[in-house]
């Protein structure tokens, strides 16, 4: 039953992840400051613009939002964005069974664009990069870590509207998923570490 298959996928949940660090308001200034934007800032904008124009999350209030999410953990724009998704899916006439194609792929490419956003962040550490340019980058980089536990989310819900026989091999892509956004977790408190490491270096050289 449909059931089963739905109970395995929130079994995997985003509970189990490490928890987004916070950063400091002064980060968040920052980084809507810099005017050079890093590769992993730029990837990470790139991975939410793409999420929100697949209406896979809703569309974010900018910083001061971001800031929302990481004191409060859901955004005032977070209704529902499983429900638009599901319609989306539902309008270009296509079949069951090419719908759940169509939650594979974005799963796919959801886990993906994260994984890209990591391997951005892993070729920070160890680099001369300032604590100021860091924090804004982890700032970024958590951003889009927000942004795929909120898409993961919309893909549970709207998966729950199938039959276990429909979803083979989705859950399989969900699973991917769940370990890209564990890496991501990892690796954004690894660069959390690592500016803090430079910005002792900084106050005493």
């Amino acid at each position: 039953m449909r059931s089963v298959l739905i109970s395995v996928i929130f079994a995997s949940s985003l509970g189990a992840c490490a928890t987004v660090s916070m950063v400091s308001s002064e980060a968040v200034v920052e980084t809507g400051l810099t005017s050079e934007q890093s590769s992993l800032r730029q990837v990470s904008e790139a991975y939410t613009d793409l999420a929100e124009r697949k209406n896979w999350v809703s569309k974010s209030d900018g910083l001061l939002g971001f800031a929302r999410v990481l004191m409060d953990g859901v955004s005032g724009n977070d209704a529902a964005p499983e429900l638009q998704y599901l319609e989306d899916l539902q309008a270009d006439g296509m079949s069951r069974n090419q719908q759940v194609m169509r939650l594979g792929e974005d799963i796919d490419s959801a886990a993906h664009g994260l994984n890209v956003a990591t391997m951005e962040a892993e070729k920070l550490y160890g680099s001369e990069a300032t604590a100021r340019s860091l924090r804004a980058d982890l700032v970024s980089y958590e951003s889009a870590l927000v942004t795929a536990k909120k898409a993961r989310r919309t893909f549970v819900q709207t998966l729950s509207g199938f039959e276990q026989e429909e979803l083979v091999g989705v859950s399989t892509s969900l699973a991917a998923f769940d370990t890209s956004i564990k890496g991501a977790s990892d690796a954004a408190d690894k660069l959390a570490d690592y500016a803090a490491d430079r910005k002792s270096i900084e106050a005493t050289s």
